[in-house]
């Protein structure tokens, strides 16, 4: 088995992420109450994300299939996530994580179509804004193959691209139970968001932060 999990990212806050945290406890609460039974079969049923259902596209993102599901998601949205709330206005990170949620799930009844739970689809979205953010600050990471493992540090783009390109090879050349098409569409659309985020000026970045994405294309246009 080889894995890689990132647990943390070399960015500056500007913030206190509370919006994120929030986001996280609340997704580990709804799991808590669906494990110990307090859940309305009616209201799981509901929420998971099974055609064009409004609900299911709110409520899958809370969902998750068992304790490794939950917990791998929460660690990419604490590393990420915090990052990204950390720059921003809490109520609209929180809104812009549920709409990323919501685009990947659009994405995956188009291209898939089978049902779906699971916060990955809006995490995948916030990485895809980190992306656009911050494609060359370092994010560190744990590995692990079989029973060797370790830490090494990378470009935040290198490693969302080479996951992404993972989820290409998954959506396309694989048969699995994974939501590859929802990572797809959160990334694509989180990427995009980013962008958007940086033109209006809605993220509080420092002077000396690594430049984004447009910064780069500024600076190339520049030097061409």
């Amino acid at each position: 088995m080889f894995a890689i999990i990132p647990y943390e990212v070399r960015t500056l806050f500007q913030r206190s992420p509370w919006g994120n945290i929030a986001v996280l406890a609340t997704t580990v609460i709804v799991f808590l109450l669906l494990v110990g039974g307090a859940l309305p079969e009616e209201m799981i049923e509901a929420m998971i994300l099974d055609g064009w259902a409004p609900i299911g596209f709110l409520g899958y993102q809370l969902l998750h299939a068992g304790w490794w599901h939950l917990i791998g998601n929460m660690i990419f949205l604490w590393v990420f996530g915090n990052a990204i709330c950390g720059v921003m206005n809490s109520f609209a990170y929180a809104a812009l994580y549920a709409a990323l949620g919501v685009a990947a799930g659009a994405v995956h009844v188009l291209c898939d179509g089978n049902p779906a739970v699971g916060a990955s689809g809006a995490l995948c979205g916030i990485m895809g804004v980190y992306l656009a953010i911050y494609p060359l600050n370092r994010v560190n990471c744990l590995w692990w193959f079989m029973i060797r493992g370790g830490t090494f540090g990378v470009p935040g783009w290198l490693l969302i691209v080479f996951w992404f390109a993972l989820d290409l090879w998954g959506a396309f050349g694989t048969s699995t139970n994974v939501a590859h098409w929802a990572h797809l569409g959160g990334t694509v659309a989180g990427f995009g968001a980013g962008l958007l985020l940086l033109k209006f000026n809605v993220i509080d970045l420092f002077d000396y932060d690594h430049p984004t994405v447009l910064g780069l294309l500024q600076r190339q246009r520049s030097n061409s």
